[in-house]
């Protein structure tokens, strides 16, 4: 179910269907699919979920690119506590479902429901991986903890985790105020801020029953300086996997 937001989230959410504001997302979600490389990781025919998906600009563009290379998806889903996709996500996607129809190449859904991300609706191993794209740091470790538990639930054996967050440390307040000043003003608003080094969050994913397969880094350039951000493919350790 939903969440009861007050007027200043309303007014979001309802300003994001501005063709100004979709437009600003797509790039982003272009921005992030491109400097991640998060589509070398998925296979054709595989069964995704994005968990806080938001406006589900990125499960569309991965979905519409996939196709394009020859490798469609099966499916990447998208769930959210509070945002669905905007009416023009929607669309798009019924109209490039219909033309994928008509030429007779299948189809590949873009599926959304409101859901928590420690509560996932999939059975046990249903999946081939889950994406959390600037959402873990939003979270405390309690949260997280219980996040990362479900995510290991519903990916399959060889199935893969996807975490994309920012790079702060205690250690570089500065950093740590920019990187929060720009959150704020991206979610309209102030929220929780649990950042972490890269050390700090690859140390927290070994105690948690991850392996690192893969990482990559990128930034973000803004007036104060630059935002760092980390990519991150996991896994289940061996001793882990069911």
């Amino acid at each position: 179910m939903p969440r009861e937001f007050g007027f200043k989230e309303n007014l979001m959410h309802k300003s994001s269907e501005l063709w100004l504001v979709d437009e600003a997302l797509q790039n982003r979600a272009e921005w992030f699919i491109e400097n991640s490389g998060i589509e070398r990781y998925l296979k054709a025919g595989g069964r995704y979920l994005d968990v806080g998906t938001g406006k589900g600009h990125i499960t569309q563009r991965v979905l519409e690119d996939m196709e394009k290379a020859g490798t469609p998806l099966a499916g990447y889903y998208g769930i959210d506590v509070a945002d669905k996709p905007l009416k023009k996500v929607q669309g798009r996607e019924s109209a490039r479902l219909e033309k994928i129809t008509k030429t007779d190449q299948g189809k590949n859904p873009m599926g959304f429901a409101w859901a928590n991300a420690d509560a996932l609706p999939f059975p046990d191993g249903s999946l081939d991986g889950a994406s959390y794209v600037f959402s873990v740091h939003h979270m405390n470790r309690e949260m997280t903890d219980k996040v990362l538990q479900e995510a290991k639930r519903v990916t399959n054996k060889d199935g893969y985790i996807f975490i994309a967050e920012d790079l702060a440390s205690a250690e570089d307040q500065e950093q740590m105020r920019r990187t929060a000043e720009r959150d704020d003003r991206l979610n309209w608003g102030k929220g929780e801020h649990n950042y972490k080094s890269d050390e700090e969050w690859k140390k927290y994913f070994d105690e948690t029953g991850l392996e690192l397969v893969a990482n990559e880094f990128f930034e973000s350039e803004t007036k104060k300086g630059p935002i760092p951000h980390g990519f991150y493919v996991l896994r289940k350790k061996q001793e882990d996997k069911t």
